[in-house]
């Protein structure tokens, strides 16, 4: 028998999909999915499945110094039973094991925790195999292609896991038995979330020392030709144009005047272009940031790229590659959109360009792509609300990539009435 792992239930899902032609049907062993098709079974994990930790003889707060948790050894433990048990019982079947986790560091850790447990059950060939998208010809060309695992990037992950551990115990221990906070009460230290708890304070104490001043904004209802539009007061200040008034009797004065005038005279009229070079492809920053102008905290933005792609319809979206890799065509994604109610125009437009030449940032890396739709097209109404809004996202960002930059136009009127312009 030939067992695929996964890191998560959803991917063993879609690739026993693929791989399977449709034709897997589910099984449940001690509670867990397991998908199942010819000779060959499909389980996903729960990331991480294994956990570490310090020995017993070190749980006493009281009795341990802190600093001896730095050289103290590191145990590691089922943390979810069930999934474990039911892959050492998978890997006594198996005639060999393919490990599909997640391609980034963290993904291949999770897959050499999966090489351990199934080793302790027997000594089948264990391949390793990666995509940077779950459709279905990334997933066949993979499983074509095996590779081993990389230990050496697993034990980056695991250095991470070790540091986390005794950073976090040690300091959080020395802390707490220093103020004397045990308990529910103890003081929690972390090697994330202590700087991130640094920056938090200080945007708070700049907030509350902030002391907001008065001002006041002046505007005005104009008409030209049987045109109305709005124009702002604005004045010189040292030198500069100013709209907001700080003195409140200046502005009382400016809207007593502006309130008694009939008319205003046009002294200036001035056209320019400004251009707009297309952005750099999404990388994971840049796509929490703009989807957290949607609303979307960074959490629950990850949570649905995730999803996004595990079903195939992105790529892998924690990246910090900037430039899409040469295979890439461009033409090729964008005419799998050309056909759709939602996207149709706008891929019809770029298609009719002499050239799609997608930009590039300034990082460049070889395990992952940008963030970039897939070419597998969901229908609207196969995704939630917001999930739509996340992959309407990172698909219209692929195709401000490929456009060419935007020329806007700007056209400033200024005009005057009683000593005030506008």
């Amino acid at each position: 028998m030939k067992l695929l792992i996964t890191e998560k239930e959803n991917a063993a899902r879609r690739i026993a999909e693929i791989l399977s032609d449709g034709a897997a049907s589910v099984d449940r062993r001690n509670g867990v999915t397991v998908y199942r098709w010819g000779n060959t079974r499909c389980m996903g994990l729960s990331g991480h499945v294994v956990g570490v930790d310090f020995p017993e003889e070190y749980s006493d707060w009281r009795d341990v110094e802190p600093v001896e948790l730095i050289d103290a050894d590191i145990v590691k433990s089922p943390t979810q039973e069930n999934i474990v048990r039911t892959l050492r019982e998978l890997a006594r079947e198996a005639d060999e094991a393919v490990i599909a986790t997640d391609y980034d560091r963290e993904g291949e850790l999770i897959g050499k925790e999966a090489y351990e447990l199934v080793r302790e059950e027997t000594d089948v060939p264990v391949s390793r195999v990666r995509f940077s998208s779950i459709t279905d010809r990334e997933v066949r060309e993979a499983f074509a292609d095996p590779d081993d695992i990389d230990f050496d990037l697993a034990a980056a992950g695991e250095a991470r896991q070790t540091i986390d551990l005794v950073w976090g115990a040690a300091l959080t221990r020395f802390l707490s038995l220093s103020a004397r906070q045990l308990g529910e009460d103890f003081i929690s230290v972390g090697r994330v979330q202590s700087p991130t708890l640094k920056l938090i304070v200080d945007r708070e104490r700049e907030i509350r020392a902030f002391e907001p001043d008065d001002y006041w904004e002046l505007f005005a209802d104009l008409a030209s030709d049987g045109t109305s539009f709005e124009a702002q007061y604005f004045y010189d200040d040292d030198g500069s144009e100013a709209e907001r008034v700080r003195d409140e009797d200046a502005a009382t004065d400016a809207h007593e005047r502006l309130q008694a005038a009939g008319s205003a005279e046009v002294t200036t009229v001035r056209r320019r272009t400004r251009t707009d070079t297309p952005p750099a492809p999404f990388d994971t920053t840049a796509f929490i940031s703009a989807a957290g102008s949607l609303g979307h905290s960074a959490q629950r933005a990850m949570s649905i790229a995730e999803d996004l792609y595990t079903t195939g319809y992105i790529t892998y979206p924690r990246t910090d590659n900037t430039v899409y890799p040469e295979d890439l065509d461009p033409e090729d994604l964008v005419s799998a959109f050309a056909d759709t109610r939602e996207f149709g125009d706008d891929a019809a437009s770029l298609l009719g360009l002499d050239e799609l030449a997608p930009t590039e940032g300034d990082d460049e890396t070889t395990d992952h792509p940008p963030i970039h739709p897939t070419g597998e097209v969901p229908d609207r109404g196969d995704l939630t609300e917001d999930e739509w809004e996340v992959y309407e996202l990172v698909v219209r960002r692929f195709f401000a990539t490929v456009a060419e930059p935007a020329t806007w136009a700007h056209l400033r009127v200024v005009a005057e009435t009683d000593g005030c312009r506008l």
